[in-house]
């Protein structure tokens, strides 16, 4: 079964000294070393291919892979591309393209790519799952509805297709499709830790903790490794003010997924909320190290270094945060507040302006839609 979250770029391995200059023969050795996790030397061996034959899309799209098992992602991109400029046909480059953004967090970017490699391979399962997982994250549920629907025969035993699908037809007001999902995640998964664990996200969506807490712990009792089940119980406990709780089970999260960015966000903010700023940076800091798309984290530094007085800091961080939510009324308020700090009056009242205009065009459509409709926290949910 494929579970897109974990989808890894395939590659093959290599000797330890490439002896001869027969291009072939050192692409092979190439492989062999990045089967065999020598990375470095099939770097090597595969920039040799290079050098000898620079029209070798192979050579490029294997240094690519390279890289990205090293989670080096621009590097990749650059040889990637490299290798769709020598094969544009080739559907295998444009996969691993929209991987490599994919794996960045970078979900519309990724889209194209995707959505490339499917029209040119029409039965690439890993194509589909992940297109449909990018108009996911980036709110398209229609659109992912419709990706993902035709997987139903060989996906339709995984729960965590079935949660995202179901989320995306209830989005996209398809209640057939939603119920059909629905129905069977129920069928298949009830009472399993995921089934627990999909439970609580949906009561947490809905904020309601308590409820969503005794699903959590359900899945975590059940399977203490379950990946983000600690992660969603530190979040809960973190809503309910439970801060040594939300402490331990985040930190628990971090020891089994040490690469999940959103553990160490949700620790800055515990520590900014019990006023240890130094704590709060460091876990700010790690979490954009981990992911760089994370607007919380870097509003959360701005703020930490606007009570500094660090404040040419706090601008470098709120531009990183306007950058990734230009629509944000606190981002542009908090501006303000740091650009008149600085002196820079003038500036300083356009931000309030702006800040202003945001806030009352958000109050005008909450008017218009008063639903209070709260969508499940797709990202996490198909991190699995």
């Amino acid at each position: 079964m494929f579970n897109a979250a974990r989808y890894l770029e395939t590659g093959s391995e290599q000797n330890p000294v490439a002896s001869t200059s027969n291009p072939a023969t050192i692409f092979r050795e190439g492989k062999e070393a990045m089967q065999s996790g020598k990375l470095s030397l099939a770097e090597e061996d595969f920039r040799r291919v290079i050098a000898l034959d620079p029209k070798s899309s192979a050579a490029y799209v294997n240094l690519g892979v390279v890289y990205m098992r090293e989670k080096r992602w621009d590097d990749a991109l650059v040889e990637l591309n490299k290798a769709e400029s020598l094969s544009p046909d080739e559907p295998g480059v444009r996969l691993n393209i929209g991987l490599a953004y994919y794996r960045k967090n970078e979900f519309a970017a990724a889209t194209e790519p995707f959505s490339q490699a499917l029209q040119r391979a029409p039965e690439s399962l890993q194509a589909r799952y992940l297109l449909g997982l990018c108009y996911f994250f980036t709110n398209k549920y229609e659109e992912a509805a419709n990706t993902l629907a035709p997987l139903w025969p060989k996906e339709s035993a995984n729960l965590n297709y079935l949660y995202v699908l179901s989320i995306a037809a209830s989005k996209s007001s398809n209640s057939a499709l939603q119920k059909q999902a629905f129905d069977q995640m129920l069928a298949i998964g009830q009472n399993t830790p995921e089934f627990h664990l999909y439970e609580g996200k949906a009561w947490l969506a809905e904020d309601d903790t308590n409820k969503a807490l005794e699903e959590f712990l359900a899945a975590a009792k059940s399977r203490p490794d379950l990946p983000l089940v600690h992660y969603f119980l530190g979040r809960t406990y973190l809503e309910q003010r439970a801060y040594p709780k939300a402490e331990a089970e985040l930190q628990k999260d971090i020891t089994i997924e040490p690469d999940f960015a959103y553990s160490y966000e949700d620790l800055g903010i515990l520590y900014a909320r019990l006023d240890q700023p130094d704590k709060a940076e460091r876990y700010y800091r790690q979490a954009i190290e981990h992911n760089n798309t994370l607007v919380n984290s870097y509003f959360g530094l701005a703020k930490l270094y606007r009570e500094a007085a660090r404040y040419q800091e706090a601008l470098e961080m709120l531009d990183h945060a306007e950058a990734l939510a230009p629509n944000s009324a606190s981002v542009h308020y908090t501006r303000g507040q740091v650009l008149e700090r600085l002196g820079q009056s003038a500036k300083a009242h356009q931000e309030f302006d702006t800040a202003a205009n945001l806030l009352k065009s958000f109050n005008d459509r909450l008017q218009q839609d008063s639903s209070g409709d709260q969508s499940a926290d797709a990202q996490d949910a198909a991190q699995q």
